[in-house]
């Protein structure tokens, strides 16, 4: 099948993935089943039609309104099936070669998006993804080795294990030594137990990576929100984003990008 088409599927099956992302990222912080109960318009409770379900052009044939018509829809549903789909095809045209190392990055990368946009509305990460991928994380290294580059499910799941350690008590430290300083939480736990599963998926080495570059991210963000006056100084800021933002960058081409890095060190 030429790569094109390849591709297109992609993309098509990240819109439909990332309409089902919409739904976790509306209920989970609500505790509401994301499977048992059918898709309905958020303003009037009614149950949605067949075509309005349809990922991106609904909204745009809806122009923007909610399936009863009186209540505008954010444009953020677009915007996240959009972004699933836009993950879909990077991690395949990466990945795409190693079929069980793509699927685990895409399902990942999903979990993130939704891990997101919760911690924007919420100040939450849930620990459905957070812990739950810390345990995913561990199974996986050792059931797909291939993960952390290894052969062995026993080596396997040790750089999961080490990546787990190193992440989440890596951050811990951060934070513990910033609300010593700060005399006030610093960081949620939630970031902290999300960091160390993406060290358990993604080995010890990215949570380096993912350390510094989400610190990096965060701070200009919020320094750029402080500027254009859509952020005050010493207000809360969800860091969750930014740590995913910098493990979607690893996924995608980081570890090269630090290997170059590092070896402008090396004599």
């Amino acid at each position: 099948m030429p790569p094109s088409v390849t591709l297109a599927f992609a993309a098509a099956f990240g819109l439909c993935v990332g309409s089902f992302l919409n739904v976790c990222i509306y209920r989970l912080p609500h505790g509401r089943s994301v499977a048992r109960e059918g898709s309905r318009c958020y303003a009037c409770g009614i149950r949605l039609k067949w075509w309005q379900n349809i990922p991106v052009l609904s909204w745009a044939f809806q122009r923007g309104r909610c399936g009863c018509g009186l209540v505008p829809l954010s444009g953020r549903y677009a915007l996240v099936e959009a972004l699933t789909a836009a993950w879909f095809v990077a991690v395949w045209h990466v990945h795409g070669a190693h079929l069980p190392v793509a699927l685990i990055h895409i399902i990942l990368g999903s979990a993130l998006i939704v891990a997101t946009f919760i911690d924007i509305d919420h100040f939450i990460i849930p620990d459905e993804i957070s812990l739950g991928g810390c345990v995913a994380g561990l199974v996986l290294g050792a059931l797909v080795p291939a993960l952390h580059g290894q052969t062995a499910w026993l080596l396997g799941l040790r750089d999961a294990a080490l990546g787990l350690a190193v992440g989440g008590g890596g951050l811990f430290a951060i934070a513990w030594i910033g609300s010593a300083i700060l005399r006030k939480d610093a960081m949620g736990m939630g970031d902290v137990k999300l960091l160390g599963a993406l060290g358990a998926f993604l080995g010890w080495e990215s949570t380096l990576f993912i350390i510094g570059l989400s610190s990096m991210i965060g701070a200009s963000l919020g320094l750029s929100l402080i500027l254009i006056r859509r952020h005050r100084w010493g207000a809360p800021m969800p860091f969750g984003p930014s740590i995913v933002a910098a493990a979607m960058i690893w996924i995608l081409g980081g570890s090269r990008w630090l290997e170059a890095y590092l070896s402008l060190f090396r004599i």
